[in-house]
């Protein structure tokens, strides 16, 4: 298997997305929040942001992503393959056991 790499959604002022961030800073598991890879644009879902272009991003964002993964709430984490560029996986929530084996997954690639 290739090396992976997370995708995050997270909103500010979230705990379960700071500490999502913070488990997968510590183990120096790959990730990405900005929006493919655009280091101006956050995947941070902002509703009340007073950025009227955000807001409707991530109103359009949150309706996306219910339809496809049906989450009720952030952060989602997708698990995306760095050969290929399939998703793995995805969940959402706080998920340590979830990071920890990815990371593993990684480490014997």
């Amino acid at each position: 298997m290739s090396s992976v790499h997370a995708v995050l959604y997270t909103k500010p002022h979230c705990m379960p997305c700071k500490m999502t961030t913070k488990l997968m800073d510590s183990l120096g598991m790959p990730y990405e929040n900005t929006y493919y890879g655009n280091s101006e644009e956050t995947n941070s879902i902002e509703l009340d942001s007073q950025d009227e272009v955000k807001r409707t991003w991530s109103e359009k964002k949150v309706e996306k992503l219910k339809e496809k993964y049906q989450i009720t709430s952030l952060p989602l984490i997708k698990i995306i393959d760095d050969e290929t560029e399939a998703e793995l996986a995805y969940w959402s929530g706080f998920r340590p056991d979830q990071i920890k084996f990815w990371h593993e997954k990684n480490q014997s690639s």
